[in-house]
């Protein structure tokens, strides 16, 4: 399958640094919580503010790199935000198969009655990929279009 003239695995190497930030923020925002850091602060470290980040840096590296154009931003969106929604998902089946809170199944980031957290998990791999990808690829294209305006690439 090729997506802006590259291939699937030409995508995945040009997102894997990006991968490697989404992978250290959801272990350091882990890390944190289990230490008992300040609430703010692993709030800061969250997956959910650092996959819009990678998309945006996303956008920016097809732009430098010249890989590709709207599709590539769209197909970056959503591989990011489902790496980010399954790790999200991973330490919340951990937590339930343990039976040990952790930061992403803590009351206040949990569906009430929710013990199982069914519900939560569904929500993540449905809404969460869903909305975040569609929003992650409308911001990116965005980007994209704006550098283009301000700095078009010479061929």
């Amino acid at each position: 399958m090729r997506v802006s003239g590259r291939t699937f695995s030409e995508h995945i190497q040009l997102l894997t640094p990006l991968f490697g930030v989404i992978g250290a923020v959801w272990g350091l925002r882990l890390v944190l919580a289990a230490v008992g850091a300040p609430k703010w602060l692993f709030e800061i470290f969250s997956v959910g503010v650092f996959v819009p980040i990678c998309v945006i840096l996303a956008a920016l590296l097809i732009h430098v790199k010249r890989f590709g154009g709207y599709a590539s931003v769209v197909l970056s969106s959503i591989l990011l935000v489902i790496w980010g929604q399954v790790l999200i998902v991973g330490a919340i089946v951990v937590s339930v198969l343990a039976e040990v809170e952790n930061v992403y199944t803590a009351p206040e980031f949990s569906i009430p009655g929710d013990s199982g957290h069914v519900r939560h998990i569904l929500g993540h791999l449905t809404f969460g990929v869903g909305l975040e990808s569609l929003i992650g690829s409308l911001v990116g294209c965005l980007i994209l279009f704006m550098l283009r305006r301000a700095k078009p690439r010479k061929n």
